[in-house]
């Protein structure tokens, strides 16, 4: 039988090199950090992790005739802060998203994306939401009024961010490429399981903060306008 070797674990420090585009940063000294760091910074690296979940979708080059199968791989889903999240909204979504000061940390979920058909597709995970057996049990207690109505009717990413290029929050991938996909959510009930939906595609439990993710994760990533997103999907 042959022997496994130990998982090696690393975590991604934020003073690691820096590759790729910068985009919420500033554009200053070489070794200053991207705004996206903290987003993607501090995740336990595996050479080899198991997904937590995995769904199959499938992109479209023509409009939907032809479709081709993509895999989406969850890797990992953490609490993080509110204030790296505010630095990365446009100007009206970070006045709304200040509402949700106190409430407690959001939640992020990290996957990548594979192209496993013959033809360039786009993934997203702005169509995702949050749900639960009971979903209204994973709003914050304190959570009231148009708060509710904003983050919570349905639970939706408030960012988006990719390691390539977003349109319309998807970013495009190449036959047998794969791109990094992050979304933050708002502030839910840790006391509640949490699953992770996109309507007619797949769904699946997260544990919180189990697990690790492979090894390429940039710092510097791109992010998406959700609302913008959204207003062009019901438009």
């Amino acid at each position: 039988m042959r022997r496994r070797s130990p998982p090696l674990v690393v975590r991604l420090a934020v003073g690691a090199a820096i590759l790729g585009p910068l985009v919420g940063g500033c554009a200053g000294a070489a070794t200053a950090l991207p705004a996206t760091a903290p987003l993607a910074g501090g995740l336990p690296v595996r050479r080899h992790p198991v997904a937590l979940a995995t769904g199959r979708l499938y992109t479209t080059p023509d409009g939907g005739f032809y479709q081709d199968p993509a895999v989406m791989d969850v890797y990992y889903a953490r609490r993080v802060r509110l204030p790296p999240v505010l630095a990365l909204l446009p100007p009206a979504d970070r006045r709304a998203a200040r509402d949700l000061a106190g409430d407690g940390p959001l939640l992020e979920v990290v996957a990548r994306a594979t192209n496993r058909g013959a033809s360039t597709g786009s993934v997203s995970l702005a169509n995702t939401v949050l749900e639960s057996q009971r979903t209204s049990q994973l709003v914050p207690r304190r959570v009231r009024g148009a708060v509710t109505h904003t983050f919570y009717e349905p639970i939706r990413p408030i960012l988006v961010l990719a390691s390539r290029p977003l349109d319309l929050c998807a970013a495009s991938i190449a036959p047998g490429g794969s791109v990094w996909l992050l979304a933050v959510f708002p502030p839910v009930d840790p006391r509640v399981r949490v699953a992770l939906v996109a309507q007619g595609l797949y769904g699946f439990y997260l544990p919180v903060a189990s697990g690790g993710v492979p090894p390429g994760l940039p710092l510097r990533l791109y992010t998406g306008d959700v609302n913008r997103c959204v207003q062009a999907s019901v438009g």
